[in-house]
């Protein structure tokens, strides 16, 4: 990948725009134990390629589940297992005032694809950032 530096100064420009201002507002949830159906159908119905699974006891954030991760399932009754048990990435956070350059190293990382946005001080989920909200932010039109 090109060093950021190498972008051009409207792309350099873009990248100081506070996550807040570009992040999908709201995030797909679904219980720990609800079927692993549920978590594709809210894929499909919402056009989304990952929802959050959450503790029903704690509403604390487990992982996500992803349509890649749905794959490996393919071959069992989604109806019977738990979307727990297909969590393939943990979650990771970023501050509503953070930037669209913190978001974009943080979503460089290995195994990084979503970043959950909420205060440093925990709460809930405010929404949620994943590469194309990036790549729309830096592209779109001036």
């Amino acid at each position: 990948m090109p060093h950021i530096a190498a972008y051009p100064s409207i792309t350099q420009e873009r990248l100081t725009t506070p996550v807040s201002e570009f992040m999908r507002p709201g995030v797909i949830t679904i219980g720990d134990n609800a079927p692993l159906m549920q978590a594709k159908r809210a894929m499909v119905r919402h056009g989304v390629h990952g929802v959050l699974v959450i503790s029903r006891e704690s509403g604390a954030p487990l992982g996500w589940v992803s349509a890649g991760g749905l794959l490996a399932w393919l071959e069992r009754d989604l109806t019977a297992l738990p979307a727990a048990r297909a969590i393939t990435e943990p979650p990771h956070f970023i501050e509503p005032g953070a930037t669209a350059r913190d978001a974009l190293e943080l979503l460089e990382k290995p195994g990084v694809s979503h970043l959950l946005v909420r205060p440093a001080e925990g709460g809930s989920a405010q929404g949620v950032v994943a590469p194309m909200d990036l790549v729309e932010l830096v592209t779109r039109p001036s």
